[in-house]
């Protein structure tokens, strides 16, 4: 393993929407600075993988209600948070929203939000009371374009198909990185700041709508260096076309009241009875799952189904609209009736005939509202280790508004960016972390030891484990069979592998050991509570409307602890 070596004052890691604001941030604050992406930086991650035909960002303007605020932002956040997110943090996300969106439109030359004569598109997203919502078309492409654009002018270094291993310290402060390429090959990169950026989690699960690339590498490398991370039990997930193809499942769809079958025919709503079947999918107003109303009943009921095994061929339950009076929906509501068709459209291209022809449908993993818990200048518990985007923790909670993980990867990015390169321009020499890339190549050299495994079938084979034991119905019999599951799966790990598979091999170990600390915190969280539901604790406990921090103890055994979120 030969010796490489780089020197920057700031090093982000991650090649999404918040790893480039943080490096265009931490540039423009006079830093060295460099982006490593696993992929290609502007071209890879989450903001660039779409799973609708637009994405939301939200900014309280008044671009659509006049009578919108900072303030009422504020508001929609504390509440959906249930007590579980960092109120300073939602207050500077409130009064900072609409300076990201002026920063997207002045280097896009306005074209990254969608306008109508001059007016931008806005709608009202889920758990929000005001519709704040921006418009970007082509999911967040336009987003990713505008920046990578920008990095590019500004000069900042690139390094693409780096992987991340870990976080190199010196006496408790983060002085660098240890990346691998793809061949290998080891490469250290000092630094006086490190900004994560590197997404979440959701490959942890087989159904998910999120790219390859994201597997819980900056939850893991921050627990591994010692951070605090919290509300990692709070986990975004939603029902989506499954099968030919998968996408979205719109909010809209459910005013058609359709029904849910599983593979055998049966009405799976139906065993709580007609009536909650109905206000189910009265109430199912958000795309999200979410324990606050009787729409809950509907995630619960097709996971249920799909982990007892009465699915189809593909593990999806099946919805169809065979039962909806269409004529007289059209005529009641105009506005389902534009939509309708656009949607109609868009299935019969695919070979489905939504008037005549069940669709399948799943669970759907999609964004983790916990991470490294950060402070108002982005810093994590770690000196000079900061974090953005998904990977960071606080403005979020137990639930999260539609939008703000687009508009958080902005604003959290340009902050931790900033102090980043403050806390860099303040130091003198690069911090020694000699001792620490020695102890960190030779834990690697140890792991080369060219043995061979079916990687993809480790992948899912945890995929399938945490499907059942994480996504939607958790209990504590699951929970406790899964931790057992993920020890076995660190025996497997510890045989090691050939450089060539290196990078996957890492990979699964991270979205291992996240899954192990999402597990730890479901586990002590014994409530439902938003987005995180226990079949054995099936009410909210009013004293635990606090945040559930996580860090690392004896070796990689967690240790959880409550604390205000205030």
């Amino acid at each position: 393993m030969t010796k490489q070596e780089l020197w920057f004052d700031v090093v982000v890691i991650g090649g999404g929407g918040a790893a480039l604001r943080a490096a265009l941030s931490a540039c423009g604050s006079g830093a060295s600075t460099a982006l490593v992406s696993k992929g290609e930086a502007g071209r890879s991650g989450a903001t660039y993988y779409s799973v609708a035909e637009i994405g939301a960002f939200n900014v309280p303007d008044g671009a659509m209600d006049p009578t919108d605020s900072p303030e009422a932002f504020y508001e929609d956040m504390k509440d959906a948070a249930l007590g579980t997110a960092s109120l300073p943090l939602c207050e500077i996300l409130a009064r900072q929203a609409e300076d990201a969106l002026r920063y997207l439109e002045d280097i896009s030359g306005g074209q990254v939000f969608s306008k109508t004569d001059g007016n931008f598109r806005v709608y009202q997203a889920c758990f929000s009371k005001k519709p704040r919502s921006h418009v970007v078309e082509n999911h967040f492409k336009p987003i990713l374009r505008a920046l990578r654009e920008e990095v590019k002018k500004k000069g900042i270094t690139v390094l693409n198909g780096l992987q991340a291993v870990d976080l190199l310290l010196a006496d408790g402060e983060t002085g660098g990185v240890l990346a691998v390429d793809r061949d290998g090959e080891a490469l250290v990169i000092h630094a006086k700041s490190v900004v994560l950026a590197t997404g979440g989690a959701s490959r942890l699960f087989r159904q998910n709508m999120y790219p390859a690339d994201i597997t819980g590498d900056g939850y893991a490398m921050a627990f591994r260096a010692g951070a605090q991370l919290s509300n990692l039990e709070f986990i975004q997930a939603g029902i989506g076309a499954a099968y030919p193809f998968i996408n979205l499942f719109g909010n809209y769809l459910w005013k058609a009241y359709p029904v849910i079958r599983n593979a055998e025919g049966t009405r799976i709503l139906r065993a709580w009875g007609e009536s909650a079947e109905r206000q189910a999918i009265t109430e199912k107003t958000h795309f999200p799952f979410s324990t606050r109303d009787a729409s809950k009943l509907i995630e619960i009921a097709v996971q249920t189904e799909i982990n007892q095994g009465r699915g189809t061929e593909h593990c999806n339950m099946l919805l169809d609209f065979l039962e909806t009076d269409f004529p007289k929906l059209f005529q009641e509501d105009p506005a389902f009736h534009d939509m309708w068709k656009i949607t109609y459209q868009w299935h019969a291209e695919k070979g489905i005939d939504l008037y005549r022809q069940p669709m399948e449908i799943s669970c759907f993993a999609h964004a983790i509202n916990g991470g490294v818990l950060i402070d108002s200048q982005g810093c994590s518990s770690v000196p000079g280790l900061y974090a953005a985007g998904e990977t960071a923790a606080g403005p979020h909670g137990a639930d999260r508004l539609g939008g703000n993980m687009s508009v958080t990867c902005q604003v959290f990015g340009k902050i931790a960016g900033n102090r980043a390169a403050e806390r860099a321009k303040g130091m003198g020499q690069f911090p020694d972390i000699h001792p620490a890339e020695t102890a960190a190549r030779e834990g690697l050299r140890m792991h080369l030891t060219g043995y061979e495994a079916d990687w993809e079938g480790l992948l899912a084979s945890l995929q399938q484990k945490s499907d059942g034991a994480l996504l939607i119905v958790r209990d504590e019999k699951g929970l406790l069979s899964y931790q057992a599951f993920l020890r076995d799966l660190w025996g497997q790990l510890e045989k090691g592998c050939a450089p060539e598979s290196l990078q996957k091999w890492l990979q699964i170990r991270n979205l291992a050991q996240t899954g192990q600390m999402i597990a730890a915190a479901a586990l002590e969280r014994k409530e439902s509570r938003g987005s995180h539901y226990r079949a054995d604790y099936p009410d909210l406990d009013p004293s635990l409307g606090q945040m559930l921090l996580i860090q690392k103890k004896d070796g990689q055994e967690t240790s959880c602890h409550w604390a205000s979120a205030g």
